[in-house]
């Protein structure tokens, strides 16, 4: 079987999606299939030629596990996409079926050249596009529940036709939780094409004992993810408490002035885009995970903390109760609930036979997370349309 991955991020790219479809990738190749990538990419890796839309690593993309075929975001919206959608075009024509990794920048390109040459066609979603971005740049102000029975401006309701009609032209969906298939149903998209399969984990690596001096959180700077009042408490939490918060996005700058402006630079750090080979430096100095966010789909990061036996507080929103069951594995609380997230976190900070339950209770619960359970069912999919 000739397979294509169709992804808006991979590595040195971070994020759930980018570490799924590598790990993906190389699984399927383990299985002898044949495997081809294509992804944008802002790196300096690459080379790119306009005139066959040809994009192509350099040595460090040759060094990696998996090179792709990249596009670079430095071309303008449009064109970019016409190269994304050439290369693809190009490469599926002797594949099997393609494989879209969400359901805009990947999944329209990929709709359209599933249509013109008659591939098989299965798409992964992992949210709802058009309200990331009304939320992220349009004033968007209701969950993702709320979102789906109002009306906006055009740009919105744009979004939302395009993302509506890929996943209608796709044999099968894949999400990664009872509370996405709820979501994608909802755009009159039958339950009989939707399968749930759960993301995997790959271990953590130890790397030694550090002080547990801090809490942890690790997101996309966006509005939902609620890094604001995690910012905003600390002056009320235990002066010995740190935080720090990994990633980057359009709220970054506005999180570091807040930071700023409340004299917090001694007790909260924001390293920015952290790779993934780091990431096992900052896991060993978390004691507690956080995960205020307003919306979730299955949190990778949660898994991740997991993985790392780090206890986790996280909102009971989207398929967070999915992964942590409230009391057992972990402390669930309302999103922006400024109390709630105090209490928990003070309550856990100082509970080692709490944090120990935690722990003991998230490793049976990471059984149903393996690469072994995902790649099966991915193939079986794959290989049903």
């Amino acid at each position: 079987m000739k397979i294509i991955l169709a992804t808006g991020i991979f590595p040195p790219d971070i994020g759930g999606p980018a570490i799924y479809t590598e790990g993906l990738a190389l699984e399927l190749k383990k299985l002898g299939l044949e495997v081809k990538v294509v992804t944008y990419s802002d790196s300096d890796v690459i080379k790119s030629k306009i005139r066959n839309s040809k994009s192509e690593a350099n040595s460090n993309d040759q060094n990696s596990k998996f090179p792709p075929v990249r596009i670079s975001r430095r071309y303008p919206k449009g064109l970019r996409h016409f190269l994304y959608f050439w290369s693809l075009l190009r490469l599926a024509k002797n594949a099997d079926v393609i494989y879209a990794q969400n359901l805009v920048s990947a999944g329209l390109p990929a709709a359209l050249v599933s249509k013109i040459l008659r591939k098989k066609f299965v798409l992964k979603s992992v949210g709802d596009y058009a309200w990331e971005q009304g939320t992220a740049r349009w004033g968007v102000k209701e969950n993702l529940e709320d979102f789906q029975n109002k009306k906006y401006g055009w740009k919105i309701e744009w979004l939302r036709k395009i993302q509506k009609w890929t996943a209608q032209k796709a044999d099968k969906i894949i999400v990664p939780s009872f509370y996405l298939k709820k979501i994608i149903s909802g755009w009159q998209i039958p339950d009989s094409k939707i399968e749930i399969i759960y993301n995997a984990v790959e271990p953590i690596k130890k790397i030694g004992v550090f002080k547990k001096d801090c809490l942890l959180s690790i997101g996309r700077f966006v509005p939902w993810k609620g890094f604001d009042t995690l910012v905003e408490i600390m002056p009320e939490l235990w002066p010995e408490m740190k935080l720090i918060i990994i990633g980057n996005g359009p709220e970054y700058l506005n999180i570091k002035a807040k930071v700023k402006d409340l004299g917090l630079e001694n007790r909260i750090e924001l390293p920015g885009s952290v790779p993934q080979a780091k990431l096992p430096g900052y896991f060993a100095r978390a004691r507690i995970f956080v995960l205020n966010s307003d919306y979730e789909g299955l949190s990778h990061t949660i898994l991740e903390a997991m993985q790392a036996e780090i206890p986790i507080i996280a909102t009971n929103v989207g398929g967070n109760p999915e992964l942590i069951e409230n009391g057992k594995n972990g402390i669930l609380v309302e999103y922006q609930n400024r109390e709630q997230l105090k209490e928990a976190i003070l309550k856990l900070w100082s509970n080692e036979g709490l944090q120990n339950k935690f722990i003991q209770n998230s490793h049976q619960k990471l059984k149903e997370f393996s690469w072994e359970n995902l790649v099966e069912k991915t193939l079986k999919v794959l290989e049903s349309i």
